[in-house]
């Protein structure tokens, strides 16, 4: 019975310390009642669990009656100990280059809580990973992000602007092959390069090949495909496999694609929440600026 007591406390102060971190000082704190339904837990449980976030200091109420009780107060450091987030792991692309690096490491230097990367090819599986409760945050470019917004699936956290996702988008083909391309490469599981490449031969007579992303390269110099648009800023690699790259900056969604966001579950608004508290956007610019340009080791 007292490990039952325990069990239930321990749930219902968790989820009212999260609860807590959505909202601001002068917002109205939902009714015990509501709490209890939403949470399923008794409103006994959920009044302890106030009681005792109270007597923690995370959180400074003003009782008014019939009028209800208001926030007047928050701390959101003591918000987040109480929330027990555990472990925290978010979704990314491999790193393969210092633009993921940079941010990786940079996220890893600010987020107090225990923080864990999972690298997965595609921001279809990572926005799968986030919505099925998996992970807790993902990264990809705000053109794909937009995608999942729309559909309400998931909500965007932070933006880090142009150029922080990738360096830029490049159309890839073989040597002196720019005006005999006829078949595309595409990953299935990657929007970005299937919105570009949609807008980029929108119009011309060619076939699109799916192509796992990694394996683009190859397949273009082993004349599976003709072409593939790319990430890659690498001239000496192209020009070791016999490739030629050409900008496609002019394509519309351009920026959007290399610009860099943090995702979370529309569910998860205490995870947007933490975020917000705990990572400062120059800071993190600057810590991957300086993973770009070598004056910094990234650790992740």
């Amino acid at each position: 019975m007292a490990n039952n007591f325990i069990k239930k406390h321990g749930v219902a102060l968790i989820h009212i310390s999260r609860y807590l971190l959505t909202v601001k000082p002068h917002d109205r704190l939902r009714t015990i009642d509501e709490l209890s339904a939403e949470l399923g837990c008794s409103v006994g449980y959920i009044a302890t669990a106030i009681k005792k976030i109270e007597a923690e200091g995370a959180v400074t109420l003003d009782r008014r009656g019939r009028n209800g009780t208001f926030i007047s107060n928050l701390d959101y450091c003591q918000l987040i100990r109480l929330s027990e987030f555990g472990n925290m792991v978010c979704a990314m692309p491999l790193p393969y280059t210092k633009h993921y690096e940079g941010l990786a490491s940079g996220l890893k230097a600010q987020i107090s809580v225990p923080f864990y990367f999972a690298h997965m090819r595609g921001a279809d599986v990572r926005a799968e990973c986030l919505k099925n409760g998996i992970y807790d945050i993902a990264i990809m470019s705000r053109l794909a992000a937009e995608h999942y917004v729309a559909s309400g699936d998931l909500d965007i956290a932070l933006e880090l602007g142009p150029n922080t996702y990738v360096s830029e988008h490049r159309l890839i083909y073989r040597k002196g092959e720019l005006h005999n391309i006829k078949r595309v490469g595409v990953d299935p599981s990657s929007p970005d390069q299937k919105l570009l490449t949609e807008t980029y031969f929108k119009g011309q007579n060619v076939d699109i090949v799916e192509a796992p992303y990694n394996e683009c390269l190859e397949l273009i110099a082993n004349n599976t495909i003709d072409a593939s648009i790319w990430d890659l800023s690498d001239d000496e690699l192209l020009t070791s496999m016999g490739l030629s790259g050409t900008s496609i900056s002019h394509v519309s969604d351009c920026e959007k694609a290399s610009s860099a966001v943090l995702t979370v579950s529309k569910k998860a608004q205490h995870v947007k929440i933490l975020i917000d508290h705990m990572v400062d956007t120059n800071n993190l610019l600057q810590h991957q600026n300086d993973v770009v340009s070598g004056k910094v080791i990234p650790t992740y």
